[in-house]
């Protein structure tokens, strides 16, 4: 930890305005140097304090509007933003912090993101960041993130041309279902059927699955069919004999 407030305050700002610099090897370098000073929770609170939630929750708001600068301005503050919070939370186990982040509301703008924003400007840092807040996230956690209806944007994602974009999306889908059915009783319908159901995301999830696009992305679809249909017949006789 750096002991000397002003200090760690002053360092930890200046690290997170490189974020932005031109220079992809001083902006890597300074997403470094943050992750690192991340691994104490002194300075972890410091660089996410709240004050710099709210301005991530905020800034991820805006609409991509305007002339194309100013697009470009827009699309370019929100990926650093989410360049900071990703390389915090990448590899983090701390679920106080996720619930925080969840509690400002950046996860229900970037669902709103994944949904509403013209695939092509949705770049690997949104799918990235939300996979992040997956990964080693607790089953509570993850519950809170069930609540705000994750499967529409996350399924929307499954259509993106970037493959790293659409592995983040099935792996983010799966880890909340597996979730979903460690907490229930096997012999259960599982718990998150209805609400993929309800927009037809089994047979999304199963397109998937067909388009055979890599190993790693068909396996994981199989996988969240799989979890989808505990308990109770694939009734699509295709569906069925394929993923079986």
């Amino acid at each position: 930890m750096i002991t000397d407030s002003k200090m760690r305050q002053e360092v930890i700002n200046h690290l997170k305005s490189l974020l932005c610099d031109s220079n992809n090897w001083v902006k890597e370098n300074s997403k470094s140097a943050l992750k690192q000073l991340s691994q104490n929770e002194a300075n972890r609170s410091e660089i996410l304090n709240e004050q710099e939630l709210k301005r991530i929750e905020q800034d991820l708001k805006f609409s991509i509007e305007g002339s194309d600068e100013q697009k470009k301005s827009i699309l370019q503050n929100q990926e650093n933003k989410l360049l900071l919070l990703s390389s915090i939370l990448e590899g983090q186990n701390d679920n106080q912090l996720l619930k925080r982040i969840i509690s400002t509301g950046i996860v229900d703008n970037l669902l709103f993101i994944f949904i509403n924003r013209d695939l092509n400007s949705i770049t690997r840092i949104y799918s990235l960041t939300f996979f992040y807040l997956i990964n080693l996230a607790s089953d509570e956690v993850k519950h809170l993130i069930y609540i705000k209806n994750p499967y529409p944007g996350l399924i929307h994602l499954l259509e993106h041309s970037d493959i790293d974009i659409e592995n983040d999306a099935i792996t983010s889908i799966l880890f909340l279902l597996q979730a979903g059915s460690d907490t229930t009783p096997d012999t259960e319908i599982h718990p998150h059927y209805e609400s993929i159901q309800a927009f037809d995301g089994i047979k999304k999830l199963f397109a998937l699955f067909q388009k055979d696009r890599s190993k790693f992305s068909r396996d994981r679809a199989a996988l969240c069919i799989g979890f989808l249909f505990r308990s109770q017949q694939i009734t699509d006789s295709i569906m069925r004999q394929q993923i079986i």
